[in-house]
């Protein structure tokens, strides 16, 4: 034995949330979708909670992200490819923003919009006094 595994034949899925990605060899392929979310709150224990809304997606032959609904959509991606690609979206996004990503952020957003205004106000032309208008009814 050369102490290598033998995973010939064995559906490999190479999970990714973030830049956090694991491979993980599945012995049954009957796996369904409720399975496989409760395998990828294990995996990535601490970084996905049971309360938030996660969408997996798969890669395809053309390298486009397809969404795994359900335990049919799974059955389908496990047919098509032996080592199944996945992408976990959490509420929406790639992974989720831990509270210093958000400040930081936030900044960086404060820094640009205060960068566009002072540019649009260097674009302005210079205030010309405006002479006071009279009343054309009045003639004041």
């Amino acid at each position: 034995m050369n102490g290598q595994l033998d995973l010939s034949g064995k559906l490999i899925i190479k999970a990714q949330l973030g830049d956090d990605i694991r491979r993980i060899p599945i012995h049954n392929e009957d796996i369904t979708y409720d399975e496989l979310l409760l395998m990828m709150q294990r995996v990535f224990r601490g970084q996905l909670q049971s309360s938030d809304e996660v969408t997996i997606k798969y890669k395809d032959e053309d390298d486009d992200h397809i969404t795994i609904f359900d335990s049919s959509d799974l059955s389908f991606a496990i047919q098509c490819s032996r080592i199944l690609k996945l992408t976990l979206f959490v509420n929406g996004q790639p992974r989720p923003l831990e509270s210093s990503q958000v400040k930081h952020l936030r900044r960086e957003l404060i820094h640009l919009r205060n960068k566009v205004n002072s540019l649009l106000d260097s674009l302005e032309p210079p205030s010309e006094s405006v002479p006071e208008s009279t009343n054309p009814e009045t003639g004041t």
